[in-house]
């Protein structure tokens, strides 16, 4: 691999893997591997209060499932040259770190309480200060008292010493140049009263430590980039290429969220409702990048072939569920017949259709013929009534009956031919459907709806024939005398 190029996904496990870091895990992961380079996942769990149980497992058991495979990782042989890859492991390098950055006066002591905190802010948002900054208190404490109070272990942050009028600029692959003043900037907390690194100073410190070349992430981390370049500039580390990716919106342009009431958000949900992960995949990898040409249906390899990343998009993206439905379908329909039904079985109702005592080969039969019509797993589920439990005839089937001309003759016509047959086979009935055409005058919808209505009580379904094959002779006449 080309150690030049090392990008990473780095979640906190305050919660489970979804669209929007999803996005960036596959960003970083193709941007990688189109260099030969190292994808790196790390964990970044400084945020002990707010970490979810089971949340790390999570993360890597969806990435897995969507084939997002890290290089390196907790779970990988990684080299030890990058440290380790868990930030609760590092919190005594962080603070290691915060001490050399005091020792060269760049990082002050801070022995402010947080009731003098709050007494300061409110002061400030009193006096119509809207971006509230620290005052600046302990920078001009004496060596003398700075040392008393650590004598008499008094409570203490470590602050960055933010230098003023200066302006800080990257180069960013989506948004270009951008710049930031130091003055929009307080001297910011980089080491906390418990004694655990801040984000934005961990986030530094492991990103050297890995020698990350590429930082990929969402458009929110923007904030968090002018105090990321004040500690590189500190510490004199390289800077790595900044990537912010544009928002992922809903359909009603607002920022996709567990909220967004037309999409599912977490890949568990995907998982559960039988997506196929390289559909998921292939669609996530389209939102906010887009290939040179008009093509959408692209395989991991071709993906990271033909990864470019001056290909992101400056504009937010929409995530269109209808569209992830299409995109599922299309990776269905290409499927085998055997990896269909291993995979599609799983997601029938065992409450609702009782299977164990089909014959296999009349159910691989009944499934197959919803191959090329359903859009994820569970709606199979929505055909297979027709099959295994009774159904009604509706007063909305009356309706649609009603609208045929002379659909009572033509439906006793066919239910005779359907009597007189010696042999059940499919060709069997698509003659007699014909041959009830030819009698009644009748072909095209005039035909096939009253057919379809009065053996199956549905207006609509898979090719007639081969429908009223599966559901049986038996039951395809008693459901003609319901309607008769």
């Amino acid at each position: 691999m080309n150690k030049n190029f090392r990008l990473r996904y780095a979640p906190s496990p305050t919660g489970y893997l979804h669209i929007g870091n999803a996005r960036t895990a596959l960003m970083n992961y193709l941007f990688a591997h189109h260099y030969e380079g190292s994808f790196i996942i790390r964990i970044e769990d400084t945020d002990l209060e707010r970490n979810v149980k089971g949340a790390i497992d999570s993360q890597f058991n969806n990435l897995k499932w969507l084939g997002i495979i890290p290089d390196e990782s907790i779970f990988n042989e990684t080299p030890k040259e990058y440290g380790e890859y868990i930030q609760s492991k590092k919190f005594n390098h962080y603070l290691e770190i915060a001490k050399i950055l005091v020792n060269d006066k760049k990082a002050f002591y801070c022995f402010c309480t947080q009731a003098e905190l709050e007494i300061e802010k409110n002061r400030q948002v009193n006096n119509g200060i809207i971006a509230t900054k620290y005052s600046g208190k302990c920078k001009l404490l004496s060596q003398e008292q700075i040392d008393k109070n650590l004598k008499n272990n008094l409570p203490y942050s470590i602050r960055f010493l933010v230098d003023s009028d200066k302006t800080y600029k990257i180069n960013d692959l989506v948004r270009k140049d951008v710049e930031f003043s130091s003055n929009e900037i307080g001297d910011f907390v980089i080491i906390k009263t418990n004694g655990i690194a801040t984000y934005n100073f961990a986030v530094v410190i492991d990103d050297h430590d890995m020698q990350i070349t590429h930082v990929v992430r969402g458009e929110e981390h923007m904030s968090n980039t002018p105090r990321q370049l004040m500690i590189f500039e500190a510490l004199n580390w390289n800077i790595p290429i900044f990537c912010h990716l544009t928002l992922i919106v809903d359909s009603n342009k607002k920022k996709l969220s567990k909220r967004s009431d037309n999409s599912l958000f977490f890949i568990e949900q995907y998982k559960e409702q039988g997506y196929i992960p390289e559909a998921v995949f292939n669609y996530i990898s389209l939102l906010g990048w887009s290939p040179k040409n008009e093509q959408e249906i692209f395989s991991e390899e071709e993906f990271i072939r033909i990864f470019d990343e001056r290909q992101f998009s400056r504009s937010p993206s929409t995530f269109d569920m209808n569209k992830m439905k299409w995109f599922n379908s299309v990776y269905m329909k290409k499927m085998s017949s055997d990896d269909y039904l291993f995979f599609i079985k799983e997601f029938i109702d065992s409450n609702r259709f009782k299977i164990s005592n089909k014959n296999n080969e009349w159910l691989d039969d009944v499934l197959l013929l919803f191959k090329n019509e359903i859009e994820f797993g569970l709606q199979i589920n929505d055909h297979l009534d027709l099959f295994f439990n009774e159904r009604d005839y509706t007063d909305k089937l009356k309706s649609e009956l009603l609208k045929l001309n002379d659909y009572k003759k033509l439906i006793e016509i066919f239910k005779i031919k359907l009597n007189e047959l010696t042999e059940f086979t499919e060709d069997k009935l698509k003659t007699i459907i014909k041959e009830t055409g030819q009698l009644t005058n009748t072909k095209g919808k005039e035909l096939f709806m009253p057919i379809r209505i009065a053996t199956t009580l549905m207006t609509h379904g898979p090719e007639i024939a081969k429908t009223i094959l599966l559901i049986g002779k038996e039951k395809i006449i008693a459901n003609i005398e319901k309607v008769i």
